[in-house]
């Protein structure tokens, strides 16, 4: 029975306790009720406070909103001594030291509080020794015993086989702090701990030197602690290496599991066959850290106990009991008087709004892909980071390479003591010295697909890109502001089949998306290029910008092609192109077909064929007349002046040539 325990290790511990305590003014004791058979568990629902008692084989409550001390009435009857209590929702849970023949020989159940003349329901199904407390975080559910601590899972059904914690180590309450479960030692002088969040959990000594600490409860930072035999309460700051204890109440007369509701400790008083409780009538509200002026909300919080309100210029209590948002954006520079109030009791800490650190960084930079890795500096106050693409790890580097082309934001933050945050930012522009026609890219794969079949690339970005090299004709199409100039050019290269394609810019998800792009296409090599088509917009009436252009390519023909946004505009675009029709054209400077004279006026004499018809296309693909049965003789005269394409038909066969128009 407890209560010989309680009695044979009073005379065992007293006699030889050696305990260096410090104590401030005790606390007054108030009865809650008497006239319980020796209780031991508490629980709080409410104002309704319920107890085991464990000599009285049963469990009681007592009401606290009436004048104390108040009458205990009888809750459940039948149980062989009762031991720890927590209420869950609808369920009071209850431990025993002896099985529950109404719940499988349980020493765990559970009763449902709002039927009348509940039935009792088991919790486990395995008992390990007797069982003492519990404690709950979240949907686990810890129960403590003579040989061990385990735990349930309350989001499964019940009952259950219990996982083991801890085992052989007897443990009477228990408290979490963080992942930090703190226990009773019933049987010894010490307080121990153990993290929950380790999966073989290894006890280590709190505190010792105690007299049968049984009861322990975390309020705060604080762990109060009931000496059932040392006749006392004690409290020890769980966050100092080497605690102090300190005394809150004595002269008690055995003290058992320990419960707090903010403000005042109940226990009971197992040898006085009463309810007890101490005010510790103390709140503790922690010093605000400085807030900054550039943010428009920060969370605060630090007053304990938990579950008062706080309040003050600019502060929204979060309704948590534990936390507050501060604007510090509307407050302003200054300083300000946050105030918290639990019950009848206040404390007040001032909350200063303070400037962020005013950062800088040197001027924006371009650097070539080939420059290799760069060291980044320049940003003040020194003590930031750098981030953005390109930056290393350790954020020191810059590697334009690992950027790619293109103009790259890079941010350098500070963080100062007041841990307000400060942010410049710069832009890094990698370009290449080689992104002319030499070291264009190859776009063979997007033709040779099924007709009118489009096939898309990869997206592309001319930002970073130059015009260094180009050509200065074959472009006259383009409709820039101050006349015709290129500024931020791609090349590409292709190889013709025969067939006639159509070339577009699309917006493939790219952002930003250059929807403003203009293209010209040559033939020869680079250096001594010849101009074969131009196109600015694909319907500039309609307020289509992209490219849109018909080629007819000549098989084994080498083209080269530039695309440059309008006006310096830059961004990502993909290539699409599709083969609108089956040419098979040959180009007549691959037969014996001569055209002259060439450049011509409007009369165009063919030699070596007769042309069945023939279709003239401008230097943007566009059709511009076909002409019947022409023979030997083709009339462009009416065509404006510029460069032209022929599309000639002979028989079965196609072929293609190149004119000019004076």
């Amino acid at each position: 029975m407890k209560s010989t325990k309680f009695s044979t290790m009073k005379k065992l511990i007293t006699s030889s306790l050696i305990l260096c305590c410090c104590s401030f003014a005790l606390l007054g004791q108030t009865t809650v009720t008497t006239g319980v058979n020796k209780p031991v568990g508490l629980a709080l629902n409410g104002s309704q406070l319920y107890i085991s008692e464990y000599s009285g084989s049963k469990i009681s409550k007592a009401d606290l909103s009436q004048n104390l001390p108040t009458t205990a009435t009888t809750v459940l009857n039948g149980l062989t001594s009762p031991t720890g209590l927590l209420v869950i929702g609808d369920y009071l849970y209850f431990n025993t030291e002896v099985n529950i023949p109404s719940a499988g020989n349980a020493l765990t159940g559970r009763i449902n509080l709002t039927v009348p003349n509940p039935a009792i329901e088991q919790v486990v199904t395995d008992n390990f020794g007797r069982h003492q407390g519990f404690l709950k975080d979240g949907n686990t559910l810890y129960i403590s015993g003579d040989l061990g601590i385990f735990k349930v899972d309350l989001a499964s059904p019940l009952p259950q086989a219990p996982i083991v914690v801890l085992s052989g180590t007897s443990a009477s309450g228990m408290a979490l702090y963080g992942n930090e479960l703190y226990f009773g030692f019933f049987y010894g002088d010490q307080v121990k701990k153990i993290d929950i969040s380790q999966p073989n959990p290894i006890p280590t000594t709190v505190v010792s030197g105690l007299s049968g600490p049984d009861g322990v409860t975390i309020n705060g930072n604080y762990l109060y602690i009931s000496e059932a035999t040392g006749s006392r309460i004690v409290r020890i700051d769980v966050t100092e290496p080497n605690p102090v204890v300190e005394i809150i109440a004595s002269g008690l007369d055995g003290p058992t599991l320990t419960l707090f509701d903010g403000l005042d400790l109940y226990f009971g008083e197992f040898d006085a066959n009463k309810v007890s409780k101490v005010s510790v009538n103390q709140l503790s509200f922690s010093n605000q850290a400085p807030a900054c002026s550039n943010n428009a909300t920060v969370q605060r919080g630090g007053a304990s106990p938990t579950g008062g309100v706080y309040s003050g210029p600019n502060v929204t209590d979060n309704g948590d009991g534990e936390t507050y948002t501060f604007n510090a954006m509307a407050a302003g520079l200054g300083t300000y008087t946050v105030t918290y109030t639990f019950g009848t009791l206040s404390a007040t800490k001032t909350l200063s709004v303070v400037a962020p650190p005013t950062v800088t960084l040197p001027g924006d930079e371009t650097i070539d892909i080939n420059a290799g890795v760069q060291p980044i500096m320049g940003g003040m106050p020194l003590g930031g980071t750098y981030s953005g693409p390109g930056i290393d790890v350790a954020g020191t580097t810059f590697d334009p390479m690992a950027a790619g082309i293109g103009t790259h934001a890079i941010t350098y933050t500070y963080t100062d003591g007041n841990g307000c945050s400060g942010v410049a930012t710069i832009n890094i522009t990698v370009t290449s010295a080689d992104d002319g026609c030499a070291g264009s890219a190859n776009i063979n794969n997007l033709f040779g697909g099924a007709l009118n079949i489009p096939v898309v690339s990869s997206q592309y970005d001319n930002t970073g890109y130059n015009a260094t090299g180009d050509p200065t004709t074959g472009f006259d199409c383009f409709a820039e502001n101050a006349g015709s100039s290129l500024e931020h050019t791609i090349w590409y290269s292709f190889t013709g089949d025969g067939n006639m394609y159509r070339i577009r810019t699309v917006n493939c998800g790219a952002t930003p998306y250059n929807d403003d792009t203009q293209v010209a296409i040559y033939t020869g090599a680079c250096g001594n290029l010849s101009p074969v088509a131009c196109n600015d917009d694909e319907d500039v009436n309609g307020g289509v910008y992209n490219i849109s252009i018909d080629i007819p390519t000549q098989a084994g023909v080498n083209y080269s092609m530039l695309i440059d946004g309008w006006n310096g505009t830059v961004g990502k675009f993909c290539l699409e192109v599709t083969k609108t029709a089956l040419s098979a054209v040959t180009n007549i400077d691959q037969t014996n077909i001569q055209l002259y004279p060439n450049p011509t006026t409007g009369e165009i004499q063919l030699r070596n064929v007769a042309a069945d018809a023939v279709q003239v296309l401008d230097n943007m693909g566009r059709l511009v007349l076909t002409q019947e049965n022409p023979g030997t003789s083709i009339d462009i005269s009416n065509a404006p002046a510029g460069v032209y394409f022929l599309k000639i038909m002979a028989g079965e066969k196609v072929y293609s040539a190149r004119v000019v128009k004076e």
